[in-house]
């Protein structure tokens, strides 16, 4: 039996229990730290303002309830910025320059950096004592104040306007001398190709829209509205251009293209009146009319211009319709390389879902074009030419859209869903540029427009012919397509 029994089991507790005293002693014990208090501060009205990229603001405030941190030992004050890439704030003077128990003012400088929205926010840092070190700690903290940064004007944005007008202007005129108006009311007594464009144009794209707004943008309003009014748009210029490139029916283009600005006048106003309402209730959507007329009239002018110089002046008519095809290429890549640098900051606002629901908008818009034209049995440069006009939209109406409707910044930030339905628009048009002229036409396959021409479309842009359009009715929908040599052989 042990001699110091009982007090044996005593000792050894003592002995276990001593360390684990000592060592607590060497640990530093803080308190959890509490929730900041509110802190009262009062901004200059130069905070509530718009700034523009680039310029910076003197803003003073006012910390009205300091007598409540006095128990706080040294205090010390800090300015930030929620986004500084947004907006950078920089402190003006000494943090610890201040007496508590008094109204406060400081004051920092604001600079712009990029468009959009951050916040500024003011904190008082105070001293945690204990029995052997002293730490800082947000004591309180301000209400954040909104501030938005707008963008500045750039002549650059107003000389890719002008250059693209003008080149516009020029290729429709180049496309009014190759035009045949026998052709175009043809057309339009059986309008069967414009119909199918019409139902593709206002009834799938704007359902459309709306469906992939719902489902990727879903976190995002604006966002949503910037791709719906996209899907609402009429067809844009291009369309004419890129069918011209591809070997589709120009005539019927221009045709769909035309009652396509017209039909805007109704349309829009039915769309954004109903499934627009869902998506922006609070708010009055604006439909241009007064951009819509414009872009009538800008396309109507030049084409009556090509169809007088055609008249008058024959001869000068075969050299400018001669010279659509290399004046199209010009235009789409001033278009790409123009429109990139002047758009550039767009590129720093695009994420996932934003260029994910521009391709699928710009995609089903090609594919069911082409599908509803080939159900309905129409020929491959009407399908063509359907396909075409369904998937390419006028964003510029859908930018002014946006910028009238919402307030800036908000306006141009969320531009950047038509900008990406813009970029993605001519990516399938150029690969399947690319298919016909590397591949299609070296093993010689080609569709012609029907079984008395076996000439390949595309291989006659090439050349710079053009097709004989004596016979209105070779030109008109429903013809049987067939494969032929590009190089206008027969097919036994």
């Amino acid at each position: 039996m042990c001699p110091l029994w009982p007090l044996h089991i005593i000792l050894l507790y003592v002995l276990c229990v001593a360390p684990l005293l000592l060592m607590a002693q060497h640990v530093h014990v803080t308190k959890p730290n509490q929730q900041p208090k509110q802190l009262k501060v009062v901004f200059g009205p130069e905070l509530s303002e718009k700034i523009t990229e680039g310029e910076t603001k003197i803003i003073e405030f006012q910390i009205a309830n300091m007598d409540d941190f006095d128990d706080r030992g040294s205090l010390e004050v800090e300015v930030s910025s929620v986004h500084p890439e947004i907006a950078s704030v920089q402190y003006v003077g000494d943090t610890k320059d201040f007496s508590p128990n008094t109204n406060w003012t400081g004051s920092f400088n604001l600079t712009a950096r990029f468009l959009g929205y951050t916040q500024v926010v003011v904190r008082l840092w105070g001293n945690i004592s204990t029995n052997r070190v002293a730490d800082k700690e947000v004591v309180a903290q301000s209400e954040p104040a909104k501030v938005a940064v707008i963008r500045s004007h750039r002549a650059v944005d107003k000389a890719f306007i002008y250059t693209i007008a003008i080149l516009v202007s020029v290729a429709f005129i180049n496309m009014g001398c190759m035009l045949d108006l026998e052709i175009v009311k043809a057309t339009l007594k059986k309008p069967i190709g414009p119909a199918i464009g019409f139902c593709c144009q206002y009834i799938f794209m704007p359902l459309c829209a709306y469906g992939l707004a719902k489902l990727l943008l879903a976190n995002n309003v604006a966002l949503q509205l910037g791709l719906f009014v996209t899907g609402c748009s009429p067809g844009g210029g291009g369309s004419n251009l890129w069918t011209y490139i591809l070997g589709g029916n120009l005539h019927l283009s221009v045709t769909m293209t035309f009652l396509s600005t017209l039909a805007a006048f109704a349309m829009m106003p039915f769309w954004t009146m109903t499934l627009g309402r869902l998506i922006f209730a609070e708010g009055h959507i604006v439909v241009p009319y007064r951009n819509i007329a414009t872009l009538a009239g800008g396309l109507v002018i030049p084409l009556m211009v090509g169809l007088l110089i055609r008249r008058l002046f024959p001869r000068v008519a075969d050299c400018l319709a001669k010279a659509l095809k290399p004046l199209a290429g010009i235009f789409i890549c001033v278009i790409v390389v123009f429109g990139i640098y002047a758009n550039l900051y767009m590129l720093q606002l695009l994420d996932t879902m934003v260029l994910l629901s521009a391709t699928c908008l710009v995609l089903l818009g090609y594919a069911f074009g082409g599908t509803a034209a080939a159900v309905m049995r129409q020929s491959w440069p009407d399908a063509l030419t359907i396909a075409v006009e369904t998937g390419i939209q006028n964003t510029g109406i859908a930018i002014f859209i946006l910028r009238v409707t919402l307030e800036q910044p908000e306006a141009d930030i969320n531009t950047v869903v038509p900008v990406a339905v813009a970029i993605m628009t001519p990516v399938p048009l150029f690969i399947l540029w690319v298919l016909q002229k590397c591949v299609l036409s070296r093993f010689g396959i080609c569709v012609a427009k029907n079984a008395e021409e076996k000439i390949c479309p595309v291989a006659c842009i090439e050349e710079g012919q053009q097709h004989n359009s004596a016979s209105v009715e070779k030109l008109l929908p429903n013809n049987n397509d067939m494969p032929v040599n590009c190089k206008g052989l027969a097919i036994n």
